[in-house]
């Protein structure tokens, strides 16, 4: 197959924090391994070339006249809106043009910030969307405000979900969601294929910060939605009563409606642990891994989530893993068996959670279970059934 896909990041970028990046140049590799031809249009801020990334053919697209028109038209009320809409009509006019010079059998979109709302009206080519969030539960999950700005942006992406008739998600709880708030019942859930990055580690990082530590481990970024303030509020009761712990926080520290800084929200909580905290900026993966291997414990709070790769990459190293019923974890973990589950949002009910399982005697065990639960998310078996479903919207659309 000839496939392109669209995305506001990817890997080749500076802009590229993880998440969709992430998955579509998983993705991107194992189909370009199994023979087929893949096309990456992606936003950038560097330049509008083209280039060869690990087989797979990139094609960077920068902002341009629609933005700044938009901009001039509405007084920079909608800077979004206007980012977003010109995106998505250059990329509308990058597959065409890519199209006629040889014709794609598919493309797929990103629901997030409606990249693909100009080509679903107007490109004569069957097209897919995976979703990876609902925008509206999402912003309100991140403490976000819903602007005029906002409100369009979430229309834009609600309109290319209807436009665009095949639709599939990572997890049944993404699903129900969607069935629940957005009316929209046509859903395929499809896995999200899953790889350790690398085999070549650099423990230095672990060595400065953590070597002869025994502690919790959260990782990626420092946000309301990833139930990051939940965590703090639950340590100052875990350190208490467990003298020996410690807690390490790896990612980006970013600013939400509780504080400026979420690294410091922490420390003000945990003033008198202050000494416990280890926090450690954003790293490549071949420095997570050590992080992450070296943890007794993964602790990841979500009040939303849609099969997270911080709870895939933690599964794949052998690690216990507490994670919140009703953000997907429940789809990964089984408790006691292949991890531990709490309830979204509640820090008592973490912070009892940790002090359990901080004491528990088969960690390991349950570490290996979980090795073993995510090798269900191999290539061989999601990028197969991913193909599958590719070829079933092709057939159907030529047939009618």
């Amino acid at each position: 197959m000839r496939i392109g896909f669209a995305t506001t990041e990817y890997v080749t970028e500076k802009n590229f924090s993880g998440g969709l990046a992430n998955y579509l140049h998983r993705v991107a590799k194992a189909l370009v391994s199994l023979g087929h031809e893949v096309h990456i249009v992606v936003l950038s801020e560097i330049d509008r070339s083209r280039f060869e990334y690990e087989g797979i053919q990139i094609h960077r697209l920068t902002l341009g006249e629609i933005q700044q028109i938009l901009d001039t038209i509405s007084r920079y009320s909608i800077c979004q809106t206007s980012q977003c809409l010109d995106f998505s009509f250059q990329v509308y006019r990058k597959l065409l043009k890519l199209h006629k010079q040889q014709p794609f059998d598919i493309v797929q979109f990103p629901d997030w910030n409606a990249c693909g709302v100009v080509s679903s009206l107007l490109l004569p080519i069957p097209q897919v969307t995976r979703i990876s969030a609902y925008r509206p539960v999402w912003m309100k999950m991140c403490g976000g405000s819903r602007d005029r700005d906002e409100q369009i942006i979430e229309w834009l992406e609600w309109l290319q979900m209807r436009l665009i008739k095949h639709i599939y998600a990572p997890s049944y709880t993404l699903k129900r969601l969607l069935a629940e708030e957005a009316k929209i019942t046509h859903v395929q859930v499809i896995r999200t294929p899953f790889y350790l990055e690398t085999s070549d580690w650099d423990s230095s990082v672990f060595n400065e910060y953590l070597q002869g530590k025994k502690y919790l481990l959260f990782f990626g970024r420092f946000q309301l939605h990833k139930g990051f303030h939940i965590l703090a509020q639950a340590l100052p009761e875990v350190f208490r009563k467990h003298p020996d712990c410690h807690a390490a926080f790896v990612g980006l520290d970013l600013s939400s409606s509780l504080a400026p800084s979420m690294k410091e929200y922490a420390l003000s909580l945990c003033s008198q642990y202050t000494d416990r905290l280890i926090f450690i900026d954003q790293i490549p993966h071949t420095q997570l891994y050590p992080v992450i291997a070296g943890a007794k414990l993964v602790v990841l709070p979500s009040l939303i989530d849609n099969l997270p790769n911080a709870c895939l990459e933690a599964m794949a190293l052998g690690k216990p893993i507490i994670g919140t019923i009703g953000a997907s974890f429940e789809e990964l973990l089984t408790e006691g068996e292949t991890g531990f589950l709490v309830p979204v949002g509640e820090v008592n009910a973490l912070a009892t959670k940790i002090n359990e399982v901080w004491l528990h005697s088969s960690l390991n065990e349950i570490g290996q279970a979980a090795k073993k639960k995510v090798q269900e998310f191999g290539m061989e078996n999601t990028v197969k059934e991913l193909l599958i479903y590719y070829d079933r919207i092709i057939r159907t659309i030529r047939y009618t």
